[in-house]
């Protein structure tokens, strides 16, 4: 194809449009957001004076997507406001069509759509995704013939390999996440998780590793901050299991001092020391047969460590005071919100007893990394407290959904948990806004590196920039109502860069589009 000057010139004006408008597309994740980009970028590119995107569905019926200029409603009827021949032409024979003037054309001469809607100038190209079409771009205008030229034509044929390679990421994307909520809802129907909560693809895989793990008699170590919800997956761990129906022991190692933790763990015979009037049986042969829970386990002295050690290898143990050996058939899971790995290297944990704990490891995430699971969270508690206190009818305004979008909770679920109950019982009416949650919105003096202890300089700092890029994507999403490109245009950001950061830190747009 031979240019001219001036079409080169178009050429390359086009192709920079092409460019900006395809980058925006590639970096859309939610299908929704990405189509109406693509339209957007569609319209500007050709100059059409009406445009549409039309998916598939299983079946070839025709589903109308996104439009731009046209009655929505009608769309519904099938010969109202677009020629579905046009269409259907280019989903059978999977070619782009270009017409100057379809009234005039000799396909489409005859089509009553064509006839009865005056349609002119037209555009259609397909949506290709592993060499089947899944949709179209329509493009056209009723006023003029002949508004797109050579050019624009074979550029919006780039522009549709931009579309439906974006539309192939966005619908993987949707697979991927249908299989995992489809495989969550399968996990949720044979296995009790009790009050677990949670949609994050990690929570998935934390419900797939604990029912694949329950019943089984591995030592379990579960890693998180606290308030992550540890001890929730340490029962359903138990619940799961053949030990349902034995004793579940939960004993926090941080909250007792050393000689009565010792005691309460293993039990003590009378006369063992000073106020032990008579014999009594520790948590571990109490747990005999079930689970016994050690929270905190990075807060065992090293004395109890070696005992600890010893029940690990034999299940044996002797109370205090006595040289009586004991087995105990419990099953051990243990959980610390601190680096164990790192407190061997520093002397500070046994390295045996840390590889004898360290068999199945699960990771809890912080609820600042699964932002998207919060109004869930938070629904949950409104539901729960909202039944104590006789308040089933409150809900949380749009501003105070935001707000807890901004928050970083330190505190992780049980500090939302706590939130929600408190504003429940400050709330008059029925609903509940950004005064009720006691919280206030995120601003430099709350970026405080000492809400968790840091342990370094550069782990502070990164911290408060994790929070105030998080907080400022969020204040970028609520602006726009969730629109990704518009949020990412107001920050200044590459929009490619925009949503990477929202993968990282959680952030799901369609949350903010909620309103109640």
């Amino acid at each position: 194809m031979k240019w001219s000057k001036q079409k080169t010139q178009n050429r390359l004006a086009i192709l920079e449009n092409l460019l900006e408008i395809g980058r925006k597309v590639l970096a859309e994740g939610d299908i929704d957001q990405l189509l109406a980009t693509a339209m957007d970028g569609a319209i500007e590119l050709s100059g059409a004076e009406r445009g549409m995107i039309i998916l598939f569905d299983p079946e070839n019926q025709i589903r109308f997507h996104t439009a731009r200029n046209f009655n929505r409603q009608d769309l519904q009827q099938p010969r109202n406001e677009i020629s579905r021949s046009i269409i259907r032409k280019v989903q059978t024979e999977k070619h782009p069509i270009f017409l100057k003037n379809a009234r005039e054309d000799p396909d489409f001469k005859s089509s009553k759509s064509v006839r009865g809607l005056k349609v002119l100038s037209v555009i259609c190209l397909p949506l290709m995704h592993n060499n089947k079409i899944v949709g179209a771009v329509y493009l056209d205008n009723r006023s003029f013939r002949g508004v797109f030229k050579p050019e624009t034509f074979y550029f919006a044929q780039k522009f549709a390999e931009f579309i439906s390679l974006a539309v192939k990421h966005a619908l993987e994307e949707r697979r991927l996440r249908d299989n995992l909520e489809a495989l969550q809802h399968d996990l949720r129907e044979q296995y009790n998780f009790g009050e677990i909560i949670g949609r994050h693809p990690t929570m998935t895989e934390i419900l797939r590793l604990v029912a694949q793990v329950a019943d089984t008699e591995a030592t379990v170590l579960i890693q998180g901050e606290s308030g992550t919800g540890k001890e929730l997956i340490a029962r359903a761990l138990h619940q799961n299991s053949s030990r349902a129906d034995h004793p579940f022991v939960a004993i926090n190692c941080g909250a007792l001092q050393e000689n009565l933790l010792e005691s309460e763990l293993f039990g003590h015979v009378k006369g063992a020391f000073t106020g032990a009037t008579e014999n009594k049986m520790g948590w571990f042969e109490r747990a005999h047969g079930g689970t016994i829970f050690l929270d905190e386990v990075s807060e065992m002295s090293t004395a109890l460590q070696l005992k600890l050690l010893r029940i690990l290898q034999s299940g044996e143990f002797s109370p205090v005071g006595s040289t009586v050996i004991r087995r105990t058939n419990a099953r051990i899971v243990a959980a610390t919100n601190r680096n164990l790995k790192q407190l061997v290297q520093e002397g500070r944990f046994r390295e045996d007893v840390f590889y004898r704990l360290n068999v199945i490891v699960i990771d809890v995430p912080p609820l600042r990394k699964r932002a998207s699971d919060i109004p869930l969270l938070a629904q949950h508690f409104l539901e729960l407290y909202g039944r104590k206190y006789g308040k089933q009818d409150l809900h949380l305004s749009s501003q105070a959904r935001t707000l807890l979008m901004q928050y970083a909770f330190p505190g992780n679920v049980r500090e939302l948990e706590n939130i929600i109950q408190r504003a429940i019982i400050l709330c008059q009416g029925d609903e509940i806004g950004v005064a009720q949650l006691s919280i206030h919105p995120p601003n430099s003096s709350s970026l405080s590196p000492f809400r968790e202890p840091a342990r370094t300089f550069k782990e502070a700092k990164q911290r408060i920039i994790a929070e105030f890029e998080k907080n400022f994507i969020l204040n970028r999403l609520a602006e726009s109502k969730g629109n990704i490109s518009q949020a990412a245009r107001a920050s200044g950001m590459d929009i490619k860069n925009f949503y990477e950061k929202m993968k990282h830190y959680g952030i799901d747009p369609r949350i903010l589009k909620q309103d109640k």
